[in-house]
Protein backbone atom coordinates (compact mmCIF):
# COMPACT_ATOMS: atom_id res chain seq x y z
CA UNK A 1 0.00 0.00 0.00
CA UNK A 2 1.61 3.29 -0.65
CA UNK A 3 0.52 5.75 1.59
CA UNK A 4 1.38 9.96 1.26
CA UNK A 5 0.64 12.58 3.54
CA UNK A 6 0.56 15.78 1.80
CA UNK A 7 1.45 14.46 -1.66
CA UNK A 8 4.51 13.19 -0.33
CA UNK A 9 5.19 9.25 0.09
CA UNK A 10 6.15 7.67 3.23
CA UNK A 11 7.90 4.85 4.37
CA UNK A 12 5.18 2.66 6.56
CA UNK A 13 5.40 -1.27 8.03
CA UNK A 14 3.06 -2.74 8.29
CA UNK A 15 3.17 -4.53 11.98
CA UNK A 16 -0.25 -5.14 13.69
CA UNK A 17 -2.54 -3.03 11.60
CA UNK A 18 -5.38 -4.90 9.80
CA UNK A 19 -7.96 -2.51 9.26
CA UNK A 20 -7.58 1.39 7.55
CA UNK A 21 -8.72 2.02 10.84
CA UNK A 22 -5.80 0.65 12.59
CA UNK A 23 -3.25 2.69 10.25
CA UNK A 24 -5.23 5.80 10.59
CA UNK A 25 -4.86 5.73 14.30
CA UNK A 26 -1.37 4.91 14.14
CA UNK A 27 -0.49 7.71 12.00
CA UNK A 28 -2.54 10.41 13.32
CA UNK A 29 -0.74 9.49 16.67
CA UNK A 30 2.48 10.37 14.85
CA UNK A 31 0.95 13.63 13.20
CA UNK A 32 -0.18 14.98 16.61
CA UNK A 33 3.55 14.50 17.59
CA UNK A 34 4.60 17.27 15.06
CA UNK A 35 1.56 19.42 16.06
CA UNK A 36 -0.91 18.21 12.88
CA UNK A 37 -4.07 17.36 12.33
CA UNK A 38 -5.69 14.71 10.01
CA UNK A 39 -8.07 16.88 7.43
CA UNK A 40 -8.64 15.17 4.96
CA UNK A 41 -8.42 11.48 3.69
CA UNK A 42 -8.88 9.31 0.70
CA UNK A 43 -8.68 5.50 0.21
CA UNK A 44 -7.96 4.55 -3.26
CA UNK A 45 -8.23 7.68 -4.67
CA UNK A 46 -11.76 7.90 -3.05
CA UNK A 47 -12.31 10.97 -0.40
CA UNK A 48 -14.05 9.93 3.17
CA UNK A 49 -15.08 11.49 5.60
CA UNK A 50 -12.93 11.46 8.61
CA UNK A 51 -15.90 11.35 10.96
CA UNK A 52 -17.44 8.23 9.53
CA UNK A 53 -16.71 4.67 11.15
CA UNK A 54 -17.68 2.56 7.84
CA UNK A 55 -14.51 3.19 6.08
CA UNK A 56 -12.10 2.53 9.78
CA UNK A 57 -13.33 -1.32 8.93
CA UNK A 58 -12.03 -1.89 5.36
CA UNK A 59 -8.92 -4.33 5.93
CA UNK A 60 -5.57 -2.99 5.01
CA UNK A 61 -5.58 -5.96 1.99
CA UNK A 62 -8.13 -3.96 0.01
CA UNK A 63 -6.38 -0.96 0.32
CA UNK A 64 -3.94 0.11 -2.75
CA UNK A 65 -3.43 3.71 -1.57
CA UNK A 66 -3.97 5.85 1.21
CA UNK A 67 -3.89 9.76 0.67
CA UNK A 68 -3.44 12.15 4.52
CA UNK A 69 -3.82 15.37 4.62
CA UNK A 70 -2.07 16.89 7.33
CA UNK A 71 -2.32 20.49 8.68
CA UNK A 72 -1.65 23.05 11.48
CA UNK A 73 -3.30 23.03 14.63
CA UNK A 74 -4.07 27.00 13.91
CA UNK A 75 -5.39 26.34 10.15
CA UNK A 76 -7.52 23.61 11.60
CA UNK A 77 -8.55 26.06 13.88
CA UNK A 78 -9.22 28.98 10.93
CA UNK A 79 -10.89 26.21 8.75
CA UNK A 80 -13.42 25.27 11.34
CA UNK A 81 -14.47 29.14 12.16
CA UNK A 82 -14.82 29.51 8.53
CA UNK A 83 -16.84 26.42 8.70
CA UNK A 84 -19.14 28.03 11.30
CA UNK A 85 -19.18 31.35 10.70
CA UNK A 86 -20.63 30.38 6.71
CA UNK A 87 -23.10 28.09 8.14
CA UNK A 88 -24.62 31.06 9.81
CA UNK A 89 -24.30 33.36 6.83
CA UNK A 90 -25.99 30.41 5.54
CA UNK A 91 -28.87 30.50 7.80
CA UNK A 92 -29.28 34.52 7.66
CA UNK A 93 -29.60 33.83 3.39
CA UNK A 94 -32.31 31.27 3.89
CA UNK A 95 -34.13 33.11 6.50
CA UNK A 96 -34.33 36.15 4.59
CA UNK A 97 -34.88 35.32 1.54
CA UNK A 98 -37.44 32.52 2.88
CA UNK A 99 -36.06 29.35 1.54
CA UNK A 100 -37.90 26.79 3.95
CA UNK A 101 -35.58 23.94 2.11
CA UNK A 102 -32.53 25.05 2.95
CA UNK A 103 -33.89 26.19 6.46
CA UNK A 104 -34.54 22.37 7.20
CA UNK A 105 -31.14 21.42 5.89
CA UNK A 106 -29.51 23.95 7.94
CA UNK A 107 -31.73 22.98 11.24
CA UNK A 108 -30.65 19.28 11.01
CA UNK A 109 -27.03 20.28 10.83
CA UNK A 110 -27.77 22.68 14.17
CA UNK A 111 -26.89 19.77 16.58
CA UNK A 112 -23.10 19.24 15.57
CA UNK A 113 -22.36 22.64 14.89
CA UNK A 114 -23.66 23.27 18.60
CA UNK A 115 -21.56 21.01 19.97
CA UNK A 116 -18.36 22.74 18.94
CA UNK A 117 -19.53 26.22 19.32
CA UNK A 118 -18.43 26.92 22.75
CA UNK A 119 -14.95 25.35 21.72
CA UNK A 120 -14.51 27.84 19.05
CA UNK A 121 -15.96 30.93 20.52
CA UNK A 122 -13.38 30.20 23.11
CA UNK A 123 -15.55 32.42 25.89
CA UNK A 124 -13.97 30.17 29.40
CA UNK A 125 -15.77 29.71 32.40
CA UNK A 126 -18.15 32.96 32.38
CA UNK A 127 -19.94 32.84 28.93
CA UNK A 128 -22.29 35.18 27.46
CA UNK A 129 -22.10 34.51 23.62
CA UNK A 130 -23.21 30.83 24.27
CA UNK A 131 -26.28 31.51 26.54
CA UNK A 132 -27.26 34.41 24.41
CA UNK A 133 -27.19 32.74 21.49
CA UNK A 134 -29.24 29.37 22.92
CA UNK A 135 -31.80 31.44 24.17
CA UNK A 136 -32.69 33.06 21.02
CA UNK A 137 -32.52 30.29 18.91
CA UNK A 138 -34.92 28.50 21.24
CA UNK A 139 -37.32 31.85 21.13
CA UNK A 140 -37.26 31.69 16.83
CA UNK A 141 -37.84 27.80 17.29
CA UNK A 142 -34.57 26.96 15.50
CA UNK A 143 -33.78 24.25 14.98
CA UNK A 144 -37.15 23.56 13.39
CA UNK A 145 -38.91 20.85 15.44
CA UNK A 146 -41.43 18.48 12.97
CA UNK A 147 -44.41 19.93 11.96
CA UNK A 148 -43.58 23.84 13.23
CA UNK A 149 -42.12 26.53 11.72
CA UNK A 150 -39.86 28.97 12.46
CA UNK A 151 -41.68 31.37 15.14
CA UNK A 152 -39.39 34.62 14.90
CA UNK A 153 -37.84 35.00 11.82
CA UNK A 154 -36.30 38.48 12.16
CA UNK A 155 -35.02 37.81 15.46
CA UNK A 156 -33.38 34.43 14.04
CA UNK A 157 -32.14 36.74 11.48
CA UNK A 158 -30.76 38.71 13.77
CA UNK A 159 -28.61 36.42 15.72
CA UNK A 160 -27.15 34.57 12.63
CA UNK A 161 -25.76 37.51 11.34
CA UNK A 162 -24.41 38.71 15.17
CA UNK A 163 -23.02 35.41 15.48
CA UNK A 164 -21.63 35.04 11.90
CA UNK A 165 -19.74 38.47 12.56
CA UNK A 166 -18.16 36.98 15.79
CA UNK A 167 -17.04 33.98 14.26
CA UNK A 168 -15.57 35.96 11.76
CA UNK A 169 -13.49 37.92 14.82
CA UNK A 170 -12.08 34.57 16.14
CA UNK A 171 -11.12 33.74 12.69
CA UNK A 172 -9.36 36.70 12.70
CA UNK A 173 -7.19 36.46 15.65
CA UNK A 174 -6.59 33.17 14.78
CA UNK A 175 -5.29 33.85 10.86
CA UNK A 176 -3.91 36.68 12.01
CA UNK A 177 -2.72 36.93 15.66
CA UNK A 178 -0.13 39.72 15.42
CA UNK A 179 -1.72 41.81 13.59
CA UNK A 180 -5.01 41.53 15.48
CA UNK A 181 -3.02 41.21 19.16
CA UNK A 182 -1.45 44.84 18.26
CA UNK A 183 -4.92 46.14 16.86
CA UNK A 184 -5.94 45.31 19.94
CA UNK A 185 -2.92 46.80 22.48
CA UNK A 186 -3.69 49.82 20.20
CA UNK A 187 -7.33 50.12 20.69
CA UNK A 188 -6.80 49.43 24.68
CA UNK A 189 -4.38 52.34 24.92
CA UNK A 190 -6.85 54.80 23.71
CA UNK A 191 -9.39 53.19 26.10
CA UNK A 192 -7.43 53.64 28.86
CA UNK A 193 -7.51 57.89 28.62
CA UNK A 194 -11.66 57.28 29.48
CA UNK A 195 -11.01 54.96 32.39
CA UNK A 196 -10.79 58.18 34.61
CA UNK A 197 -13.94 58.82 33.84
CA UNK A 198 -15.38 55.92 35.35
CA UNK A 199 -15.27 56.45 38.85
CA UNK A 200 -16.72 59.91 37.86
CA UNK A 201 -19.79 58.53 36.39
CA UNK A 202 -20.41 55.67 38.77
CA UNK A 203 -20.54 59.09 41.76
CA UNK A 204 -22.33 61.30 39.79
CA UNK A 205 -25.49 58.37 39.13
CA UNK A 206 -24.10 57.31 35.33
CA UNK A 207 -23.83 53.99 36.15
CA UNK A 208 -24.66 52.83 32.71
CA UNK A 209 -21.94 54.75 31.06
CA UNK A 210 -19.68 53.47 33.52
CA UNK A 211 -20.31 49.72 32.68
CA UNK A 212 -20.59 50.21 29.10
CA UNK A 213 -16.92 51.62 29.44
CA UNK A 214 -16.00 49.08 31.91
CA UNK A 215 -17.99 45.74 29.48
CA UNK A 216 -15.70 47.16 26.34
CA UNK A 217 -12.34 47.29 28.47
CA UNK A 218 -13.17 43.54 28.69
CA UNK A 219 -13.97 42.55 25.69
CA UNK A 220 -10.96 44.10 24.32
CA UNK A 221 -8.75 42.61 26.92
CA UNK A 222 -9.96 38.68 25.84
CA UNK A 223 -9.62 39.79 22.18
CA UNK A 224 -5.43 40.33 22.97
CA UNK A 225 -5.32 37.49 25.19
CA UNK A 226 -7.42 35.07 22.21
CA UNK A 227 -4.72 36.88 19.80
CA UNK A 228 -1.60 36.22 21.69
CA UNK A 229 -2.76 32.66 22.34
CA UNK A 230 -2.26 31.70 18.87
CA UNK A 231 0.73 34.21 18.44
CA UNK A 232 4.47 32.35 17.65
CA UNK A 233 6.11 35.38 19.03
CA UNK A 234 8.23 35.00 22.55
CA UNK A 235 5.78 36.71 24.97
CA UNK A 236 5.12 35.53 28.30
CA UNK A 237 1.14 35.08 27.46
CA UNK A 238 0.80 33.49 31.06
CA UNK A 239 2.02 36.23 33.18
CA UNK A 240 0.01 39.10 31.26
CA UNK A 241 -2.83 36.84 31.82
CA UNK A 242 -2.55 36.28 35.42
CA UNK A 243 -1.38 39.74 35.84
CA UNK A 244 -4.65 41.09 34.36
CA UNK A 245 -7.02 38.54 35.44
CA UNK A 246 -5.83 39.19 39.19
CA UNK A 247 -6.63 43.36 38.30
CA UNK A 248 -9.97 42.81 36.54
CA UNK A 249 -11.29 39.97 39.63
CA UNK A 250 -10.10 42.99 42.11
CA UNK A 251 -12.25 45.05 39.67
CA UNK A 252 -14.88 42.52 39.72
CA UNK A 253 -15.33 42.84 43.70
CA UNK A 254 -15.34 46.14 43.65
CA UNK A 255 -18.31 46.67 41.34
CA UNK A 256 -20.25 44.52 43.21
CA UNK A 257 -19.66 46.54 46.33
CA UNK A 258 -20.22 49.35 44.99
CA UNK A 259 -16.79 50.82 46.26
CA UNK A 260 -16.79 53.83 43.83
CA UNK A 261 -13.07 55.21 45.75
CA UNK A 262 -11.91 51.49 44.92
CA UNK A 263 -13.17 51.49 41.89
CA UNK A 264 -11.25 54.45 40.72
CA UNK A 265 -8.03 54.08 42.06
CA UNK A 266 -7.49 50.32 40.38
CA UNK A 267 -8.83 52.10 36.82
CA UNK A 268 -6.33 54.67 37.58
CA UNK A 269 -3.30 53.49 39.38
CA UNK A 270 -3.23 49.69 38.24
CA UNK A 271 -5.58 49.34 35.21
CA UNK A 272 -4.79 52.78 33.07
CA UNK A 273 -0.78 52.34 33.52
CA UNK A 274 -0.82 48.31 31.92
CA UNK A 275 -3.05 49.82 29.25
CA UNK A 276 -0.58 52.78 28.08
CA UNK A 277 2.48 50.23 28.11
CA UNK A 278 0.82 47.68 26.29
CA UNK A 279 1.58 48.95 22.92
CA UNK A 280 5.22 49.16 24.19
CA UNK A 281 5.69 45.82 25.25
CA UNK A 282 4.23 44.77 22.07
CA UNK A 283 6.00 45.53 18.56
CA UNK A 284 3.58 45.99 15.86
CA UNK A 285 3.87 41.96 14.59
CA UNK A 286 2.59 41.11 18.32
CA UNK A 287 5.42 40.09 20.14
CA UNK A 288 7.06 40.84 22.61
CA UNK A 289 9.83 44.14 22.33
CA UNK A 290 13.08 43.49 23.70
Amino acid sequence: MIITINGDSIEYTLEDENTAGDVIKSLTSWLEKSGLILASLRLNGESVLITDDEWRKRPVDDLAAMDLEAIGVRESRVRQLETARDYFILLNNAVETKESEALTELSEGYGDLLRILPNLLGEGQTPSIMPHLEKAMETAGFPIREGKNVTDKELLSKESARIAYVLEGRRKETENPEAEAASAAEALSVLAEKLDDVAVHLQTGKDKQAMDTIIVLTEMLQRLMRALSWSEGAFDREELADDMTGILAELEEALKASDTVLIGDLLEYEIKPRLLELPGKLNFSGEAAL
